[in-house]
């Protein structure tokens, strides 16, 4: 295959992980097959750039599994190590934050309890012991003179995760780590790419970055008469057996699951901008990604970072606390807490609006039937005070709905992803409005909130929702529809109704257009995303958002506050941001 513009080098070599055989529908399918090509590198170079704060959230447990397993310390002597550690954990990779090491403690005993649980139930099965493989197992095929239909002239596949195998080499097992509870089930896809490596695969040396590999195959004379996979949850120890079986059910598996899925990933083409663009190799060639130079007027930060992404919700998390963005947004920390009834009925009445948003042909919500308490709580979960109070926001929202009345040739999209990149300070600005859609040759930007409390009129809609201000910006840099005079960003905050249906509920707009608008807009994300660049300890900040931190088991001061403050009766809060959140494995 021609290499995309933005990428140059050799694209004979596929590397694969069982990641990539994992559908998704946002990921960018230029960005997946430069991915796959180890050897491409970006066309112009760009330098490497060392992370300020570890970022893996599993790059300190598995340094601290490696110290039990493989140079067989003491558990408690990891744990001294991890209490003792200020900076990069054992000398190696970026400093970690404190919360961080916390949190790696708790995981390493996690981790532990349950595999010593595992090995002695597979003992009572009458299976072998297990013990850890230090080299990662690969599938690596012969390299041939001619390239195949895709190019390639070799292929090879790996793994990421906890290897054991049994001393006769009869069993193989693979842990994967969760941030919270074990996962139930992952794609079969990705689970058939896991098996064929765990069966026919060999351990292998690791090697430099853009290093060619051998050009012979991995041996796979001597294949295990089972390959098992389990799931553990770091946050409570859960462990879930997703797999188990022999070499012959792996290799259909894989023809069947992950053949298919690699092959899609290997060949796509065209552009999905998004998340994607933090990774991408082919960015400097993307004509899809929208450069929008200056959109705030921030500065570059003194000490150069990789890429990465900013959201409103990156924005308003650092400023409550940046160690709550660097733990809950960036590391995935999570302490499966639940959230409180106000953020639990917000997220119901988005789900149920999207769905209605979304039915085609469109339908304004005015002509629905309001839902009874009874199918609210079925579809939602909600206890009775809360799927009231839904009811409520849902009545209110039928007089609001921006489909009403809305003609048949209109675009809607709901939940749709706007992207843009700020190319110098390199960073991809990420937005996912409740609803964009089309009206007479305007374009509307809808964002929706629930709460339990009215609008604050002291202070600016921008700088209380700066996904507000992130859309009149990406408007006026033509990022959605090219004139800014011809849209609006819209707010409608949803407040229970009372009587017939007539609450409190409020629709603001606000004209991109405008220049006092694109000026305060600037202003409100400048003061935001500037200090979120600029941050290289991401210090705590305690305060009320300390009750719903998910990090707060580990954080020493937000702890501290919780308990010197305790959250009164009766809170309540509004929708938190949504679309703007990455999961993590």
């Amino acid at each position: 295959m021609q290499n995309s513009s933005g990428v140059t080098g050799d694209d004979w070599l596929i590397r694969a992980s069982p990641r990539m055989a994992r559908p998704d529908a946002k990921a960018c399918p230029t960005h997946r097959r430069t991915a796959m090509r180890p050897l491409l590198v970006a066309e112009p170079p760009v330098l490497f750039r060392p992370a300020l704060r570890e970022e893996f959230p599993f790059g300190p447990l598995f340094t601290a599994l490696d110290l039990w397993e493989h140079d067989h310390w003491p558990v408690e002597q990891v744990r001294e190590e991890l209490r003792g550690t200020r900076g990069p954990f054992r000398g190696w990779g970026a400093p970690v934050h404190p919360a961080h090491l916390a949190w790696t403690a708790h995981a390493l005993e996690q981790y532990v309890a349950a595999r010593t649980r595992e090995q002695a139930a597979a003992t009572e099965a009458g299976l072998p012991p297990t013990a850890p493989v230090k080299p990662p197992w690969t599938w690596r095929t012969r390299r041939t003179e001619a390239p195949d239909p895709r190019g390639a002239r070799q292929y090879e596949h790996t793994l990421w995760g906890r290897m054991y195998a049994s001393a006769d080499g009869s069993v193989r097992d693979l842990w994967l780590p969760s941030m919270g509870r074990a996962k139930a089930g992952r794609p079969d896809a990705e689970l058939a790419a896991v098996a064929k490596v765990m069966a026919y695969g060999a351990p292998t040396p690791r090697r430099k970055a853009r290093a060619e590999p051998p050009p012979t195959a991995t041996d796979d004379t001597r294949l295990p008469g089972l390959v098992r996979v389990f799931d553990i949850g770091c946050a409570d120890g859960s462990v879930v057996r997703l797999l188990s079986e022999g070499p012959a059910e792996a290799g259909r598996r894989f023809a069947d699951d992950a053949a298919p899925a690699f092959l899609s990933a290997a060949t796509g083409t065209g552009a999905q901008p998004g998340e994607s663009c933090v990774d991408c190799k082919a960015i400097a060639g993307c004509t899809d990604l929208k450069r929008t130079p200056r959109l705030w007027g921030g500065e570059p930060p003194a000490l150069v970072r990789k890429r990465r992404s900013v959201s409103a919700w990156d924005l308003r998390l650092h400023a409550e606390c940046p160690a709550q963005y660097h733990l809950v947004r960036r590391l995935h920390l999570n302490d499966l807490s639940t959230e409180d009834r106000g953020a639990q009925r917000g997220r119901a009445v988005d789900a149920w609006l999207d769905a209605q948003h979304s039915e085609r042909p469109v339908r304004g919500c005015r002509e629905r039937e309001i839902p009874d308490l009874a199918t609210i709580r079925a579809r939602t979960g909600l206890d009775d005070a809360s799927a009231r109070e839904a009811a409520g926001m849902l009545a209110e929202h039928r007089l609001l709905c921006p489909l009403n009345g809305l003609g048949a040739d209109e675009q809607v999209l709901v939940q749709h992803r706007v992207t843009a990149y700020v190319p110098e300070l390199d960073v991809v600005v990420l937005s996912t409005p409740d609803l964009v859609h089309t009206y007479r040759g305007r374009w509307i930007w809808r964002e929706t909130k629930t709460s339990a409390r009215p609008l604050w009129e002291r202070r600016s809609l921008l700088r209380t929702y700066p996904q507000l201000a992130i859309g009149v910006l990406l408007f006026h840099a033509g990022a959605l529809g090219e004139d800014p005079r011809h849209s609006w960003v819209e707010l409608e905050h949803l407040r229970e109704g009372h009587g017939e249906g007539h609450g409190e509920s409020r629709l603001e707009r606000v004209d991109p257009g405008r220049a006092e608008n694109v000026e305060e807009a600037r202003t409100v994300i400048a003061e935001l995303a500037q200090p979120l660049l600029d941050d290289t300890t991401y210090e705590p900040r305690t305060g009320r958002h300390c009750h719903g931190c998910q990090a707060r088991a580990w954080c020493r001061p937000g702890s501290a506050y919780v308990t010197d403050h305790p959250r009164p009766e009766g809170h309540d809060a509004q929708t938190p941001p949504r679309g703007d959140v990455a999961t993590h494995d």
